[in-house]
């Protein structure tokens, strides 16, 4: 939907805790220069996803959530979360998102980012510190559900509420 680097300025607009932001801000929570922030931030506002509006001396940006947009680049925005790149060189499989950040309009400032990754992970203390520095620059936790194929199996064969819940959410990446 959006070349890389509106993408992440859009990820980090749609879904950081504290709104509106300033563009320094958002340079900060989508780890790019402000000047390319500012560039992303001009195709947002003309595609109508962004508004601009002035606090005191400065403008600050935050999604149009009245524009008939809105949903969809909500949805292109957890689809950019770097999410495959944080894992690195972990042998992930698939990633669903999952809970109220999920569903446009539904998360609340306190929100926190619920992650089912699904993989043969060696470490995953170290899964999770990576994950959870997408939620760092968002202001958000991230709450990791790691399982391995086998275990993701037995939830869905019992019919586990978690696993359940997870895999109808919006799947990041791969397929189980």
């Amino acid at each position: 939907m959006f070349a890389r680097n509106v993408g992440q300025v859009n990820a980090a607009l749609m879904l950081h805790s504290r709104l509106p932001l300033r563009l320094s801000e958002l340079a900060r929570a989508s780890n790019l220069p402000r000047q390319i922030v500012a560039s992303a931030l001009l195709t947002l506002e003309r595609r109508g996803i962004a508004k601009r509006t002035r606090a005191g001396d400065h403008d600050v940006f935050a999604p149009d959530v009245g524009s008939p947009y809105y949903p969809s680049a909500y949805l292109a925005a957890l689809v950019d979360l770097p999410v495959a790149a944080a894992l690195g060189n972990q042998r992930a499989m698939a990633a669903y998102l999952y809970g109220s950040m999920a569903v446009p309009g539904r998360a609340t400032p306190g929100s926190d980012i619920d992650l089912l990754l699904v993989g043969d992970f060696r470490n995953k203390v170290t899964v999770r510190e990576a994950v959870g520095r997408i939620g760092e620059r968002l202001e958000r936790r991230v709450d990791a559900f790691l399982l391995s194929p086998e275990e993701l199996e037995a939830g869905r064969r019992s019919g586990d509420a978690h696993v359940r819940a997870a895999l109808a959410g919006v799947r990041l990446f791969g397929e189980v």
